[in-house]
């Protein structure tokens, strides 16, 4: 059925039935002008972020599920990548009159899904018709004791990076030039990477925010997010590009694409995992085992006083140039 043929009014009761949350920091819920949440006595943290048909994904190869996961994903690690827990989840989406009930629903599956892993709880939005193009917008308020922002890295720091990079890119690359031929040279993990960039994971930071002096998480790129932490804590940084932390996966489907597996790992982003610094010494707990929670962290650089430098595999240096995704093609 179509979504014209239900209606706003009939959406909305059957999202605040499915969607009914019983919270001792919700006061009120979805079904009023506002929702009304208890007094936190950590830091608050807000985050919003927009998806929009056409610039951040292609309905010809997103199904609905994966694109529902994906809106929460990539606003919970707004939250995780500053020290903190998702709490709380409003929701703004606008669709076609003619859209499917099923394509509906199957989004709100992919919803109700991240919402369980992350813990959050679904405390109201908005729902609204659109002329065109979907939009898709959510917001997640969570807590934190203690925020980590991207102004408090120091020159000596050291600089980490969780997972590998460059899964995510490659996964989209995938998708937009898939072939049966094109799956079959890739094998088993061309699904891998296309699950890395249709359902990206946030990353717990719990350990690492007790450590790190600042973070981000890699939402356009290695090298664009890393300088925009040197620009907030007034820094320089220098990356030794056989450090990056690529798979395995990756660098072979790249290489069957014809495509260059470090450009993908330093400017491809959509990985969604964490940027961050921390002393140089001790090394901290979880940092010098080389991973936490099952993750592995890899140290990839150093900050320095000034100036950004990549060094190659021959101890070449050359100026690190702000690559990644930049919205209205901004230099």
């Amino acid at each position: 059925m179509k979504l014209q043929k239900i209606g706003e009014l009939k959406l909305l009761q059957e999202v605040r039935k499915r969607f009914k949350t019983e919270d001792s920091g919700i006061i009120l819920g979805i079904g009023d002008d506002a929702a009304v949440l208890a007094p936190q006595k950590e830091n608050i943290l807000v985050t919003t972020d927009m998806m929009n048909e056409g610039i951040h994904f292609d309905l010809s190869f997103t199904p609905p599920f994966q694109l529902g996961f994906k809106l929460v994903s990539v606003n919970v690690s707004d939250i995780t990548a500053m020290g903190g827990r998702p709490k709380y989840l409003f929701l703004n989406i606008a669709l076609k009159n003619d859209a499917d009930e099923k394509m509906f629903w199957d989004m709100y599956e992919g919803i109700s899904k991240a919402m369980d892993m992350y813990g959050v709880k679904l405390v109201g939005g908005d729902l609204c018709s659109a002329k065109n193009d979907m939009v898709l917008s959510a917001t997640v308020i969570g807590t934190a004791e203690k925020f980590i922002s991207r102004a408090g890295a120091k020159a000596g720091d050291k600089i980490y990076v969780t997972g590998a990079l460059g899964d995510s890119a490659c996964g989209l690359e995938i998708l937009k030039k898939l072939t049966p031929e094109l799956k079959e040279k890739i094998g088993s993990s061309a699904e891998a990477l296309i699950e890395r960039h249709l359902m990206p994971v946030a990353r717990d930071s719990s350990e690492i925010a007790k450590h790190a002096t600042s973070m981000i998480d890699i939402s356009d790129g290695l090298f664009i997010d890393l300088c925009r932490i040197c620009d907030e804590s007034n820094v320089g940084a220098k990356v030794y590009l056989d450090k990056i932390p690529i798979s395995d996966e990756m660098e072979n489907a790249a290489g069957i694409m014809g495509l260059d597996a470090m450009h993908l790992a330093v400017s491809g982003g959509e990985d969604y995992e964490l940027l961050f610094t921390a002393p140089p010494t001790p090394p901290a707990p979880p940092l010098d085992k080389g991973g936490i929670g099952g993750v592995n962290i890899t140290c990839i650089g150093e900050i320095i006083e000034k100036d950004r430098i990549a060094v190659d595999k021959t101890g070449k240096e050359f100026p690190m140039k702000a690559e990644g995704y930049r919205h209205f093609g901004a230099p």
